[in-house]
């Protein structure tokens, strides 16, 4: 312990005698174990901390899937939950549940739009949740639609109600129908999809359809029970289910997952790639570091000469130079841990909207025990090589004059591989970098099929005794977009059940079948469907392809109409002109009930394709009917285009609201250029944080490279002064440098093209249009990185060849 101790106090003093060179290490480690933790941060936080709740890795999230229809993940038939829960003994406990929002109300305060979630009995048992007051939902309490009883989230309880704790009992309005409040929930709780308020199901078994997919299931396994035993039953009960009722399981399966799982399936492969990433340029900056030991451990040869002289063991003068290397370690990763707080928070604020488990970021011990695990290694990785060198030292030549030539040599060569290392990393982190900056720009030309400049979207779902009535919906929409158009400095206004790029959060899908096919399943084709009221095409600036749009002929009095977007013009009908004049009938289920229309609605127009879901989706089919003639619709997301500043326009668009129901809120006020900001945002964050991590090994390998040619230039300053006194130009000296240099840069980028065709393969998932292996990009980083070698290259080159021979021939 007492000769440890001593090598500790001699490696701060010799790190505090050279402090130029510990300044450099110390900021280029503290920058990559800095950027590693913060990227930890958010893996950890995301994906490695466990959902909080007992045992949750028995917590699975049930989905559908119909490969056939080429549907992967869908919501689920209640009826087909119920039959999984009774003919199996897989699971503990399970639940279903269905999400949406509703107008919460009390005290007569104004009402606010919240998160809700309608859920079975069994939900707070799967989830292992007990209230902080009150109870959870019993069976007694479903006693079908309007719910008489709530339970609310914590954060809901401390805002509305001031932590209140007479809260249970409290009668509060939800949707105009009186609610009594039964329990609150632990703080931070709020599954499903930030909900603050639980209402029992209200499932009608009589009258709920087997096809009715709107449902969301979760279970607890039992014991001995693992995921792949459960696909396998799940998948046996659905087979012999698709018999059973042909007409509405055809095809239909369910593809089961842990709920930690599903919650963070979207983004898992961007945090993944961006971990490797950052590990890439920790390595990079080792490699540098490295190279900076190298080159102090040569002018300390004779100090560490004399000390073997004295009798210090090899083993012992390993140990020296990997405590000084472990310290600088420690120190930077010091530093690391610090900077990697603030990068944290800067991660934070530039996620995209919606991004899972943020709360779930923080440092906690497994944070801490990766900062301290990779600072000790990187202090054995970038000391290993340095301490090795300086411990094969020949201490006899060492100690001559001029005795360093074959000790520098062997250091040489090891900066040598270390330099190839880092243009290797540099090169692959790069092309990694320059393939998402192309899948960036090439989603940026993607056509989403409307105009989003000055654009504003709001929800508006209308609710209460006054709202049963369908009419009465129909009418209020109508009356609102009149007054919104007459607004000074909106050009058009309109409403769509559902709206591109999915900003609601939901999608309504419908089957349709043209006419003269049989009314059967086999021959339904899947569309994304909207119910629309007012200009909603003209707001929106989707063009119109041939045909008209909808006008106040098209009433409830009128004759059925439909208007298809292109793609379905084309795929059923041959084209936009021909499908004029063609019919089609709509069906599905709605609300619990069947809806299939039974009459057919004849197009009337063609418009352009928009993107639904996401601008990397395929359009798909899309039709829209009238609200007139399809009145069942108590909510719509409204679109206004106006002159000026859409944001600007939240306030009017809430007085004209409630100058007409001063009850009703709307909510998700947002303008459709932050729409399709946000549908690119977890791209975006990938591409920055790859091009910054790119950038920094770049930087990273110009200094080495720079350092490395430098060292040798001086090195060889004898041997240079030798050859210019021999009659070498300038010209000659400055190629040799240079031709060393862009030797090993080369060698550097052939090994980082092997290893960047592996990377790609692993990122493909996370680009959109470019092929992992595009030759147009592995070529311009392996130009660009030539270029920034040269670059280095040449600076030592060119002091190179401007040495005097004579001084030169004079140093010893």
């Amino acid at each position: 312990m007492t000769t440890f101790l001593r090598d500790i106090r001699y490696g701060l003093r010799m790190l505090l005698k050279h402090k130029g060179f510990t300044a450099v290490a110390i900021i280029a480690l503290a920058l990559g174990i800095g950027a590693n933790t913060a990227i930890f941060s958010l893996v950890n936080g995301v994906l490695l901390r466990p959902l909080p709740f007992p045992d949750a890795e028995r917590i699975i999230y049930i989905e559908g899937k119909n490969p056939v229809a080429g549907i992967t993940d869908s919501n689920i038939s209640y009826l087909d939950f119920i039959d999984w829960s009774q003919q199996t003994d897989l699971f503990a406990s399970t639940a279903a549940y269905w999400t949406g929002t509703a107008n919460f109300g009390a005290d007569e305060a104004e009402p606010e739009r919240v998160p809700r979630a309608g859920v079975t009995t069994g939900f707070f048992s799967v989830l292992g949740v007990h209230p902080v007051l009150g109870r959870t939902f019993v069976p007694e309490d479903d006693k079908g639609w309007p719910q008489t009883v709530a339970i609310i989230s914590h954060g809901l309880w401390k805002r509305r109600f001031g932590s209140d704790p007479a809260i249970v009992g409290k009668q509060v309005q939800m949707s105009s129908w009186p609610l009594t409040i039964i329990g609150v929930l632990p703080p931070g709780f709020e599954y499903p999809e930030q909900t603050q308020v639980w209402v029992p199901s209200a499932v009608n078994l009589r009258d709920e359809p087997r096809d009715n997919r709107v449902w969301s299931a979760i279970a607890r396994l039992n014991n001995g029970i693992d995921l792949k035993q459960a696909q396998t039953r799940l998948s046996a009960i659905n087979a012999q289910l698709a018999k059973q009722f042909n007409e509405t399981n055809k095809g239909w399966d369910v593809f089961i997952s842990t709920l930690q799982e599903r919650l963070v399936r979207e983004v898992k492969p961007s945090l993944l790639a961006l971990l490797g990433a950052v590990g890439l340029v920790l390595l990079s900056a080792c490699a540098n570091v490295a190279n900076l030991l190298l080159a102090r451990s040569a002018v300390r040869q004779k100090e560490i000469a004399i000390r073997a002289a004295m009798g210090a063991s090899r083993t012992r003068v390993l140990r020296q130079m990997l405590t000084e290397s472990i310290l600088l370690s420690v120190i930077g990763g010091a530093a690391g841990l610090i900077l990697s707080i603030w990068l944290t928070d800067l991660l934070m604020s530039i996620l995209p909207e919606g991004a899972p488990r943020l709360g779930q970021i923080g440092i906690d011990y497994r944070v801490l025990t990766f900062a301290f695990g990779v600072s000790a290694i990187t202090g054995i990785l970038f000391g290993i090589v340095p301490a090795l060198q300086a411990s094969k030292l020949d201490v006899t030549s060492a100690l001559k004059e001029g005795g360093r030539s074959g000790e520098g040599h062997r250091r040489t060569s090891a900066r040598s591989l270390l330099l190839i290392g880092e243009v290797a990393l540099s090169l692959m982190l790069l092309v990694g970098a320059g393939l998402l900056i192309k899948s960036f720009l090439r989603l940026q030309e993607v056509r989403a099929g409307f105009n989003a400049h000055n654009v504003v979207i709001a929800n508006l779902a209308l609710q209460g005794p006054k709202y049963k009535d369908d009419q009465s919906c129909v009418e209020f929409f109508r009356q609102l977009v009149e007054r919104l158009e007459v607004v000074p400095g909106v050009q058009a206004a309109g409403g769509s059940v559902n709206l591109p790029l999915n900003p609601s959060g939901y999608a309504i899908g419908r089957g349709f079948i043209p006419e003269g096919r049989p009314p059967t399943v086999d021959e339904a084709k899947d569309a994304m469907f909207s119910t629309i009221t007012g200009d909603y095409f003209r707001a929106l600036q989707i063009p119109l392809l041939s045909g008209r749009i909808f006008d106040p002929r098209d009433n409830a009095d009128g004759p059925k109409v439909v208007i298809i977007n292109e793609t379905t013009a084309k795929r059923y009908f041959g084209s936009p002109t021909a499908a004029i004049g063609k019919r089609l009938s709509v069906w599905s289920a709605f609300r619990g009930h069947r809806s299939d229309e039974k009459f057919m609605r004849e197009i009337v127009g063609v418009v352009g394709d928009t993107k639904t879901g996401s601008l990397t989706d395929e359009s798909g089919a899309q039709i829209y009917v009238p609200h007139a003639q399809d009145p069942q619709w108590n909510f719509m997301g409204l679109v206004i285009r106006t002159n000026g500043n859409p944001a600007a326009f939240a306030t009017t668009l809430r007085r004209e609201v409630q100058a007409l129901d001063k009850d009703q809120p709307i909510y998700n006020v947002r303008t459709m250029d932050d729409v399709v900001a946000n549908s690119l945002g977890t791209r975006r964050v990938s591409m920055q944080l790859f091009a910054v991590f790119g950038i920094a090994a770049l930087l990273l390998a110009a200094i080495g490279i720079y350092g490395v040619m430098a060292y040798s230039v001086a090195q060889r300053t004898q041997e240079i002064g030798i050859r210019m006194a021999l009659g070498a130009q300038r010209s000659d000296v400055l190629g040799l440098v240079v031709r060393q240099g862009m030797t090993l840069a080369a060698i550097g980028v052939v090994v980082g093209l092997i290893g960047a065709f592996g990377l790609t393969r692993v990122m493909a998932s996370l680009l959109f249009s470019v092929r992992p292996d595009d030759p147009a990009t592995f070529l311009a980083i392996s130009l660009l990185l030539s270029a920034v070698a040269f670059l280095a290259c040449y600076l030592p080159a060119r002091r190179a060849a401007k040495l005097d021979p004579v001084i030169a021939l004079s140093r010893t």
